[in-house]
């Protein structure tokens, strides 16, 4: 399909009642109503109207089909998710349907149904201040009231478009630079004497006459990096073209870029009128609503999220939507930035992205693990009988049930609690308890009452058929959920005592380990791959192969095959089992 300059169209975004995870973008840019039906494979046709020039995202749980009858004639099209679609004017047809062409490929996880969708709902809310400088002259009353409506109207056109409610945090003042020449150092004077408050921005704006010949601007902010935004008061003259404005520089922040678009709240110059014709609606473009939808997604999974922190499903999705734009509307600085730091990604020795993580509540964590230990322990007791499940099948249900059972609680604690949960819950050998590292941790989540209990229900779980590379995969989770930077260390330490016991040094299980390292790097990065996971479970999905690896190596052994853990060829070994752990791409 191609890319096309695309006619005017209004943003209504309104909410659909489906309650999944991907998103479609639908624009209508005809002249009249469009009926149109969309169903998902195996389920029943919905009917939609949708009016014209206004776009509308749908949320769904994988691609749908889209059916319409333009002259008499019915049309039946497979939509792909997160991708933009509209209805434009043809001679022949009286309308057509066409989809927004992205640079690159889907992902192949897009192209098929999500059976453990995330809602799209409730929205995050990012509270936001509106100030006045000092050269306002209007009363309190009057400023915070007119301010007050332009500020939600825009708010519910982006909370619609992007999941994101903005929330009015409060009113203030703030002295604004007398001399300054134009709205970059308004800006910069503002940031400078105005504090956000939490994780919200703040709107300050400015009564101070600048030069339309210097400066002809509305207003300066700084996109993503930044939580202030600068807007001029009094320009452009009309209430419609000031609340445009006002959506122009929010959506900014939230991540949208410029479009060629003459209609959309980001084209490149505002209070040209539009928004005084008949039958205009504030509203964005196609594209970046979806890039909005796309944002409103990864801030449900963590408020602070940024272009470096992105899991890495929404980074490529993100780089082709971006893409896409600056194709269309070459030259915008933003989306060049956004680009290039997309282009940047970080890895850590294991392949998966190395994205920081969220602050977590220890004891929220905590309170995620307990209900995790809980929830295998009441597995455990129920799994009798000739129907009783064993060995891969067995941790299979146990990680469902674990993961289910954490995500009864959403937030920042649901990772690090399911990892430190089952870390405790399939392990009988007490490695956390035992380890000065973590047994502070680990301590305080089961009573030795409830231990002995679930050890003697517990059964024997494995993966790829050995217990030892089920207990030391999930080891790894929990400690790098808990200590990533010395995760490797102790691994290998831990191995290195297993030289003196009675099964000697086990390579193939230290190579476990490394890999539940890296399944733990790779749910901090992808909250998803939790749903995911709970679904299917599998030890060729998550561990490497293992042929080759030496097992029950004695210290003899050991030192006669690779003299120590710093020598060169036990290094080596390390490195090989590195590049098995990077071939399982834990983060697709």
């Amino acid at each position: 399909m191609r890319f096309r300059f695309l006619a005017s169209v209004a943003l209504a975004l309104a909410a659909s009642s489906w309650g999944r995870a991907a998103v479609v973008v639908i624009g209508n840019y005809t002249d009249s109503e469009i009926t149109f039906r969309l169903a998902e494979p195996g389920g029943k046709a919905k009917p939609h109207k949708l009016h014209s020039n206004h776009v509308v995202p749908l949320f769904v749980t994988g691609p749908v089909d889209l059916a319409y009858t333009a002259n008499g004639k019915e049309t039946k099209l497979r939509l792909d998710t997160y991708n933009a679609y509209v209805f434009l004017p043809d001679e022949a047809t009286g309308f057509r349907f066409e989809g927004l062409e992205l640079p690159g490929d889907p992902l192949e996880r897009d192209t098929r149904i999500d059976p453990n969708p995330v809602p799209h709902d409730p929205p995050v809310k990012v509270p936001v201040t509106l100030l006045v400088d000092d050269a306002e002259q209007r009363t309190e009353k009057v400023w915070q009231a007119e301010l007050r409506k332009r500020f939600d109207e825009a708010a519910g056109v982006l909370e619609k478009g992007a999941g994101v409610k903005f929330v009015l945090d409060g009113f203030d003042t703030w002295k604004s630079d007398p001399d300054a020449k134009d709205t970059a150092e308004l800006l910069a004077g503002l940031e400078k004497v105005v504090k956000p408050k939490g994780g919200g921005l703040v709107v300050g704006y400015t009564s101070r006459r600048i030069d339309p010949m210097t400066d002809p601007s509305f207003g300066a902010g700084r996109g993503l990096s930044g939580r202030h935004i600068l807007v001029r008061e009094w320009v452009p003259k009309s209430d419609d073209e000031r609340t445009e404005v006002l959506i122009h520089f929010l959506a900014k922040a939230l991540g949208g870029v410029g479009s060629p678009d003459p209609g959309s709240a980001l084209r490149p110059q505002l209070g040209d009128g539009y928004a005084l014709r008949q039958g205009a609606v504030l509203r964005l473009d196609p594209l970046n609503a979806l890039l909005l939808n796309l944002w409103g997604e990864e801030r449900r999974r963590a408020a602070g999220v940024t272009l470096e922190t992105l899991s890495p499903a929404n980074r490529a999705r993100l780089m082709r939507v971006y893409q896409g734009l600056l194709k269309a509307a070459p030259g915008d600085p933003l989306v060049i930035e956004y680009i290039e730091t997309l282009e940047r990604p970080r890895k850590n020795e294991g392949g998966v992205s190395d994205r920081p993580r969220p602050a977590v509540d220890a004891g929220a964590r905590a309170g995620v693990a307990r209900a995790v230990i809980r929830a295998v322990r009441e597995r455990a007791r129920g799994n009798t009988g000739s129907d009783a499940l064993r060995g891969d099948a067995l941790t299979a249900e146990y990680v469902r049930v674990a993961i289910e059972a954490a995500l009864r609680s959403p937030g920042p604690e649901v990772v690090p609690g399911v990892l430190l949960g089952l870390g405790i819950a399939l392990d009988d050998a007490g490695g956390l308890l035992d380890d000065a590292l973590t047994s502070d941790a680990a301590r305080v989540l089961e009573t030795d009452v409830e231990r002995k209990e679930r050890v003697a229900a517990l059964g024997n779980p494995t993966l790829a058929g050995r217990r030892d590379l089920c207990r030391r995969f999930f080891l790894g989770g929990a400690v790098n959920a808990l200590a990533p930077e010395r995760a490797e260390r102790v691994a290998v330490g831990r191995a290195v005592l297993e030289l003196h016991g009675p099964a000697n040094l086990c390579l193939p299980a230290l190579a476990a380990e490394f890999a539940g390292g890296a399944f733990a790097q790779a749910a901090f990065a992808d909250a998803d791959l939790l749903h995911r996971v709970a679904k299917s479970f599998t030890a060729a999905d998550y561990l490497p192969l293992t042929a080759g690896l030496r097992d029950g190596l004695s210290a003899a052994k050991f030192e006669e095959l690779y003299g120590g853990t710093s020598d060169g060829r036990f290094l080596t070994v390390l490195a090989d089992m590195r590049a098995r752990v990077r071939e399982l791409k834990l983060d697709r």
